[in-house]
């Protein structure tokens, strides 16, 4: 059987042989990943990125990204890639960022006060987050 990788990050492998272990029992020995770690991977691999515009605007601006903001930038861009976008406003109070969510890249960032006679083009998609 011939399998069609469909995302280049995929790796395809041989399957591998399970071991038999007693519950409670370290697979560290073996060098298999615990379920903790393949999560943490993939967690990371999801996480938004941001372009050297993007992060020379959050610098300029002065305001940082706080845990809390980033988790509601992570959700907008999950929530507008599961719709296909290809290019996102995200909008929140006091900031916009301007999204690629196939590569979870923000492309810019505007600060609220320059958002007032900005006209925003080639976007397909919106999410209004703290409405």
């Amino acid at each position: 059987m011939q399998l069609k990788v469909i995302d280049p990050r995929v790796e395809v492998r041989s399957p591998v042989p399970v071991r038999g272990g007693r519950p409670g029992e370290s697979t560290k020995a073996s060098g298999a990943k615990s379920f903790a770690e393949v999560l943490g991977e993939v967690r990371r691999d999801h996480e938004v990125t941001f372009s050297k515009h993007a992060e020379e605007r959050l610098r300029t601006w002065g305001e940082g990204m706080d845990a809390e903001k980033l988790a509601k930038l992570q959700d907008a861009v999950d929530t507008a890639s599961a719709k296909g976008a290809r290019s996102t406003l995200v909008l929140m109070k006091g900031v916009a960022f301007v999204v690629a969510p196939q590569t979870r890249t923000v492309v810019t960032v505007i600060p609220e006060e320059r958002m007032k006679e900005n006209v925003f083009t080639s976007i397909d998609s919106a999410v209004l987050v703290d409405r």
